[in-house]
């Protein structure tokens, strides 16, 4: 006959040893990640190159608490927006915003434009940092712009 205790002991041994290597091989795996990041673009050789400043207004979609879609709010926004480049790419960047000024404005604005009240109040800008990106990436150079940032960045309500 089984024993239900030592079946219970068991399989709380086999739980306890197949979880203790979760996590391990996830910090290394980070840790190498963070070193190659390090490696492939020390802070000082990134300069923020000035893609341009922005002020327009949008309609923001809005959700109330249930959940659903409610009446776009209108509302103004505001920022600086720049580019973390390698020193190397710098003017490259900037004779590529000169040549695609018009696509470039439109493609930003459009991704404000689609955005959502929770979008903009994030104080991080996850979401639009994201999107701004990866929109103009193929404009400046897919492997010339590193990350982007916003200063002064604002939005109010109208």
């Amino acid at each position: 006959m089984i024993d239900p205790y030592k079946t219970c002991c068991t399989i709380v041994l086999l739980a306890v040893l197949a979880l203790s290597g979760c996590g391990g091989e996830e910090q290394v795996q980070l840790d190498d990640y963070l070193e190659e990041l390090e490696l492939d673009a020390p802070k000082e050789s990134v300069t923020e190159v000035e893609i341009g400043s922005y002020r327009f207004s949008c309609a923001a979609r809005h959700q109330n608490s249930s959940g659903r879609e409610t009446e776009p709010v209108w509302v103004q926004v505001r920022f600086r927006l720049y580019a973390g480049a390698a020193h190397d790419d710098e003017s490259a960047i900037l004779a590529a915003c000169e040549r695609h000024r018009g696509m470039l404005d439109d493609a930003i604005i459009t991704v404000f434009r689609k955005a959502s009240i929770d979008e903009l109040s994030d104080n991080r800008w996850a979401a639009l940092r994201s999107k701004v990106i990866d929109t103009i990436r193929p404009l400046l150079g897919e492997n010339r712009v590193r990350q982007i940032f916003f200063d002064d960045f604002q939005w109010e309500p109208i």
